[in-house]
């Protein structure tokens, strides 16, 4: 048996700012968000690791290498498991986005699985590219490995995980540097535990600020 933590990246500077990260606005971890991360390296002292993967953008990079630097191991980059392409949201603060887009906003806090970012990836589009990489990742993992990426990535591999349907993503919160656990044994995926964020104390944040 493997077990794969999943982790969504420390807190990012656009993270405070309420502004839609995307692909391009790659911005680096906050001061908060640094003290998340050595503290989730430190949440990993205890747990054993012989891998840690990562999206390509700062914020994952920036995350995963703290623990990756702890545990003296390198860090995987994998392009599939990146955020959504947000296209014309990416730099731009959700009040505005709210207002400019409002009717496609509130399709992407009800049904995310008909939403097609303005210029950007059709939800489903980025559903299909995170299951077709998770089903391959569970097929071939033989080691204890941390994978670090973004809220909507762990939301659609929990989804698949449960069988349930892309427009229940927003059933839970997520954390930065939140751990879910997921045990792969031969053909058996099983989520462990979701969202754990006891190691953060008092560095947890108001979700409601981020751009989500």
């Amino acid at each position: 048996m493997a077990k794969i933590y999943l982790v969504r990246h420390a807190e990012s500077l656009a993270n405070t700012e309420g502004i839609y990260q995307g692909q391009t606005y790659d911005t680096d971890l906050s001061a908060r968000g640094k003290s998340q991360a050595q503290a989730l390296a430190q949440c990993f002292e205890r747990i054993s690791l012989l891998r840690v993967v990562a999206s390509p953008l700062k914020r994952t990079l920036q995350t995963a290498t703290t623990v990756a630097l702890n545990k003296h191991l390198p860090v995987h980059i994998e392009p599939q498991i990146i955020e959504t392409n947000h296209g014309d949201w990416e730099g731009k603060h959700k009040d505005v986005i709210k207002k400019t887009w409002p009717w496609i906003y509130r399709k992407w806090t009800r049904f995310p699985s008909a939403t097609k970012f303005p210029q950007g990836e059709h939800f489903l589009e980025t559903q299909k590219r995170v299951v077709k990489w998770w089903q391959i990742f569970c097929q071939n993992i033989s080691s204890d490995t941390l994978v670090v990426s973004h809220d909507n990535i762990i939301r659609i591999i929990v989804a698949r995980i449960l069988n349930r349907k892309l427009n229940k993503i927003w059933k839970f919160h997520l954390q930065p540097t939140a751990i879910t656990e997921v045990s792969v044994a031969k053909d058996k995926i099983t989520l462990v535990s979701l969202g754990d964020s006891k190691h953060l104390g008092g560095l947890d944040v108001d979700l409601s600020m981020h751009a989500l």
